[in-house]
């Protein structure tokens, strides 16, 4: 459990500059805007979850189970270059060469077993933390009635 905690709390502090190209916003607005599969406006653990499988199942091209670094550091990158087509080019190189090396840390920090890869269990784990962290009110859903965590505001 304490290296799950860390671990959240690391995703936490290097994601406080992230872009849109990761999965789970450390915004509430923008975690319920991605997350909200129904349009309801608020995110159930349920849906939450449908949508981390979903995610899950999409970046495991190989379909063995396990995230691979070239599977999970690929679609990332994959995502940011979208993302940053939309930039100026002259701020593209110097995001991009930022956002790898996160996502070389992240890929490093949810292989907590050091395997060479991310389980479903692993990637399930930090999923779970960023729902709980915008989840403040426990009434089980994350929504504009939550309060956002303090290095939110």
């Amino acid at each position: 459990m304490k290296t799950v905690i860390t671990a959240i709390s690391l995703l936490a502090a290097i994601g406080a500059g992230a872009t849109a190209a990761q999965a789970a916003s450390h915004d509430l607005a923008t975690f319920i805007k991605e997350q909200d599969l129904d349009g309801d406006g608020k995110v159930s653990k349920e849906e939450y979850q449908r949508g981390r499988d979903a995610e899950f199942a999409r970046m495991d091209r190989n379909r063995d189970g396990v995230l691979s670094h070239d599977e999970y550091v690929g679609d990332y990158r994959e995502r940011l270059e979208r993302e940053l087509a939309q930039r100026p080019e002259s701020q593209r190189a110097e995001e991009r060469t930022r956002q790898m090396r996160q996502a070389e840390v992240r890929f490093g920090v949810l292989d907590s077993d050091k395997s060479g890869g991310i389980s479903k269990p692993e990637f399930d784990a930090t999923g779970w933390g960023m729902f709980l962290r915008h989840e403040t009110d426990h009434d089980g859903f994350v929504s504009a009635k939550d309060v956002p965590a303090k290095d939110d505001e």
